[in-house]
């Protein structure tokens, strides 16, 4: 198999000129597709922050998050403002909220594995098919009139195995395409990249929504993932290494297991994000109905709110893709918890909505440091061996999701929605504050 080695002298190639000539097979953690090297000096903060993307194939993996993640942020928005427009349940739109949950938790399981075992191109384009198919079925029942509640929460179900497969396996990918020392940088761009449709896609979609209807909305999210399904034709095909030791998919669990509990670093990783993914997220859920009542937002205004958070993750995960080891990043992580709990008890004492509109920045800034770096640690303290079940647990944590956004959708029935997400905020606080103290190694690490 051709490898790639370090640049002869005089040898002017560039990086995509090498990976053009490194053989594409998936045989083993030392046969990565396009690793050439790229010096991390002299070459600025943008430079160090956008590294990956001067690898050809992992701008088109971007590319493909971009367009797929789009759509997948206007159906959010969409779905949130039908559910509460069709039930007037703040409870009911949470529960619809969540309906993926538990779906990801289970599918999670064995997800890494079955990402380990297949070819990972073709499962991706296979799960970007069948976001083309919820959406397509949404818009048809509500073009004939027979969209209930119900169904939208059995489209949030199936999507919660999309993403218990896709993002083992988009995380295999990239593994594969950069280098370990890009591992972070590139996780985070992704994770930037998704930010970025936080940003934009909402924003767009409550326009669509206001002037095409949710049926064209829906029609809009199917384009997106027929495209994003483009964009993976451009990549060659990932295969499993045929010489990875084959176990049953429990024993396969069961490992994975073992090997996070191992690494005290890598489990304090996935608590922390896990325990403030469950105080935050449950806010990101519900921000449509929670603007509905509180500030009588139309979809334009629920979309800018939703866009809002999307520029500050942008920025953060932006910041965290700078980041190099040296940097105390396991603190600049723990610091995200903190700005997420100001941030949001913020927006619930101060119920205005241009407020409101500014202080999304900040909440989507302490949700970057959150997903964008502690997927990127995650992923970096794995061996390659274990990187996908890693990813697999990473996902594996929204399955705890209904547990915090169900009690804050009952807390806004009984005691309503700023009350509710003040407590919310406040508990985050208490909880970020003995983490940082428990959690040292994770405190300390570069």
């Amino acid at each position: 198999m051709a490898t790639t080695g370090p640049p002869r002298p005089g040898d002017t190639s560039s990086p995509d000129d090498i990976s053009e000539r490194t053989s594409f097979p998936d045989s083993g953690a030392s046969d990565r597709i396009a690793t050439a090297p790229v010096s991390p000096h002299g070459v600025g903060f943008f430079g160090r922050t956008f590294e990956s993307l001067r690898n050809r194939h992992y701008r088109y993996l971007w590319l493909g998050v971009m367009t797929g993640m789009s759509g997948t942020q206007m159906q959010f928005l969409a779905r949130g403002i039908l559910a509460f427009d069709i039930t007037g349940s703040f409870f009911i739109t949470g529960l619809i909220a969540v309906g993926f949950a538990p779906a990801s938790f289970f599918g999670s399981l064995v997800g890494g594995t079955v990402a380990e075992r297949v070819e990972r191109r073709t499962l991706i384009q296979i799960l970007q098919v069948w976001q083309v198919a919820i959406a397509l079925g949404v818009a048809i029942m509500l073009i004939f009139d027979v969209l209930t509640w119900q169904y939208l929460l059995i489209a949030s179900m199936i999507q919660g195995l999309y993403f218990a497969f896709m993002m083992p396996a988009r995380q295999l990918m990239i593994q594969k395409i950069v280098s370990k020392d890009l591992m972070s940088n590139a996780v985070s761009l992704n994770s930037a990249a998704m930010s970025l449709t936080t940003m934009v896609a909402p924003a767009i979609g409550g326009v669509l929504y206001g002037f095409i209807g949710p049926e064209g909305v829906y029609l809009v999210v199917a384009v997106l993932n027929c495209i994003a399904v483009v964009f993976m034709t451009r990549l060659p095909r990932f295969e499993p290494d045929p010489n990875a030791p084959r176990r049953s998919m429990a024993s396969n669990v069961i490992d994975g297991f073992k090997y996070v509990r191992k690494y005290k670093e890598l489990m304090s990783v996935l608590v922390f994000a896990g325990i403030v993914m469950i105080l935050t997220m449950p806010f990101r859920m519900l921000l449509p109905a929670f603007a509905k009542d509180v500030y009588g937002a139309t979809p334009l205004q629920v979309g800018a709110l939703t866009a809002m958070t999307g520029i500050g993750s942008l920025f953060g995960a932006l910041g965290m893709a700078s980041l190099r080891k040296g940097q105390r990043r396991g603190a600049v992580l723990m610091v995200s918890a903190f700005v997420s709990a100001i941030a949001m008890s913020a927006v619930a004492g101060l119920p205005f909505y241009w407020i409101g509109l500014f202080l999304m920045l900040f909440v989507g800034m302490g949700e970057a440091g959150r997903f964008a770096l502690g997927q990127a640690l995650a992923m970096e303290l794995s061996d390659d061996e274990h990187r996908a079940r890693v990813a697999s647990m990473f996902e594996m944590i929204f399955g705890f999701m209904p547990f915090g956004i169900l009690a804050v959708a009952t807390g806004m029935e009984l005691w309503g929605p700023t009350t509710a997400i003040l407590a919310m905020s406040m508990v985050l606080l208490v909880s970020a504050t003995v983490m940082a103290v428990k959690f040292s190694k994770l405190r300390n690490f570069v």
